[in-house]
């Protein structure tokens, strides 16, 4: 029998963000900010929580979207939901949740796709969720412990590598993080090119000018390599729970230092607010 829970729609962004960013299994996707970017694309965002007796078991930021010229729909929880992959407790109930919101919504299905650990997916299946083969989302991520110290982490990397770190800290680099959006053209124009070398889409500008609007500017990391004041990479990052998830990055080439940028800029990311 399936334990009975609370359901609560949350409203409030800082109060959901709070929530996301406070669970062990919390992640980026799930933030607020991320469902109002979808909202612009056509998606329509609802954020769930489930209480049992005043403390949260699971929680899902649901998006939902109209399959073009028909009156049905389709909802998706990207990168969760959050909630410990063990309570299957929470995640039964979780079934009940999305089958009820599914119905107010009129969606043939709901697809979730959480950043657990290898094996943790079993979880799912045991408490009702069927796999798909069909991922949304990348299947294979790489992942750093933090709380090893710099030397340990770096003894992990190539020893070209660490050579790129080396040469470009002596290579009057300047790594800055940009809270104000100085220099998101200059991003967009380095992701452009390292879209058309790499062969991968990109939304129009406007959308990456609406995620650092609408992600809170203390969870969000947009750092650039300069040099003579000329963007030649980039870093972006958005922080929650334990993680810290890579929104986007690009590197120009032609400048002699590409190679040496990007770990570079990483390394800089971490000292600064130990995130990677």
């Amino acid at each position: 029998m399936v334990r009975t829970m609370d359901l609560s729609l949350c409203r409030e962004a800082a109060t959901w963000d709070s929530l996301v960013a406070s669970h062990p299994f919390g992640h980026p996707l799930q933030c607020w900010g991320w469902g109002e970017v979808k909202a612009a694309t056509g998606w329509q965002a609802d954020r769930l929580a489930l209480y049992d007796g005043g403390n949260l078991r699971a929680a899902a930021q649901v998006l939902t979207r109209h399959f073009p010229g028909l009156p049905i729909t389709m909802t998706y929880v990207p990168r969760g939901p959050v909630v410990t992959p063990s309570d299957i407790e929470a995640l039964q109930a979780l079934v009940g949740a999305l089958k009820e919101h599914g119905r107010r919504r009129r969606s043939l299905f709901c697809k979730v796709d959480p950043a657990w650990a290898p094996g943790d997916e079993d979880y799912l299946g045991a408490s009702g969720f069927i796999k798909s083969n069909e991922p949304v989302q990348v299947t294979d991520t790489y992942t750093i412990d933090l709380g090893r110290s710099e030397d340990e982490i770096l003894a992990d990397m190539r020893s070209k590598t660490r050579q790129y770190i080396r040469k470009a800290e002596r290579e009057e680099t300047e790594i800055r993080r940009d809270v104000t959006g100085e220099y998101l053209n200059a991003c967009y124009q380095v992701y452009e090119e390292t879209a058309q070398r790499a062969g991968f889409g990109l939304h129009p500008r406007e959308y990456y000018q609406s995620l650092f609007e609408n992600y809170v500017a203390d969870r969000q990391h947009l750092y650039v390599a300069l040099r003579h004041g000329e963007v030649l990479s980039f870093l972006w990052m958005v922080c929650a729970g334990p993680h810290a998830g890579v929104l986007r990055w690009g590197k120009r080439r032609g400048t002699g230092m590409e190679e040496q940028l990007s770990p570079l800029v990483a390394r800089h990311t971490r000292d600064e607010d130990g995130w990677l």
